[in-house]
């Protein structure tokens, strides 16, 4: 009995550590990110809750939200942001990325949204950060008809340094009275 306190432990140690030996990286560096500096757009409201988001002129129905759709209400919420994120190592000196408007968007840039700064086509990255925001201020009461909407469509651009990854490029933000 005194063989099976003294053995048992002995074995799953010896045990334990051959298999945490053949573990193919360390747990601090399985998760670092090594693939090209890409920008990315998304729904940083993706997620909350409906009440809060309800209140803020986000719409929770159904199918309003996706990790790149947004829809907001025209006449209860003010500005809208559009989250972009730069996914690779931050720089210490500010990244300017560029963006432009979808000609198929059906919203009108001056009528139902300006971007802020007016006439803003460009989202720049502060040093040593990797989040900023396209803001647009959203003109009260330029919908008329109740259940009209707009929408804006985002495209990030390529500066041929950093590219937008494919996946997370557009942004569409739905514009609804």
């Amino acid at each position: 009995m005194l063989r099976k306190y003294i053995i048992y432990p002995i074995v799953l140690f010896v045990l334990g550590t051959m298999f945490i030996g053949c573990l193919p990286e360390k747990s601090e560096t399985a998760l670092i990110y090594n693939g090209p500096v890409v920008t990315e757009i998304k729904n940083f409201t993706f997620g909350q809750q409906a009440s809060v988001l309800s209140a803020k002129g986000v719409s929770t129905l159904a199918g309003t939200q996706t990790d790149s759709t947004r829809t907001v209400m025209l006449n209860v919420r003010g500005t809208d942001s559009i989250l972009v994120q730069l996914v690779g190592p931050q720089s210490a000196a500010p990244i300017d990325v560029n963006f432009r408007v979808r000609s198929t968007s059906t919203a009108v840039e001056g009528t139902h949204y300006t971007f802020n700064p007016v006439g803003a086509r460009k989202v720049t990255f502060a040093p040593n950060t990797s989040l900023a925001y396209i803001k647009l201020n959203l003109v009260p009461n330029s919908l008329t008809t109740v259940g009209d909407q707009r929408t804006v469509i985002v495209d990030l651009l390529s500066d041929g340094n950093i590219k937008p990854n494919p996946n997370f490029n557009k942004f569409i933000v739905t514009l609804r009275r």
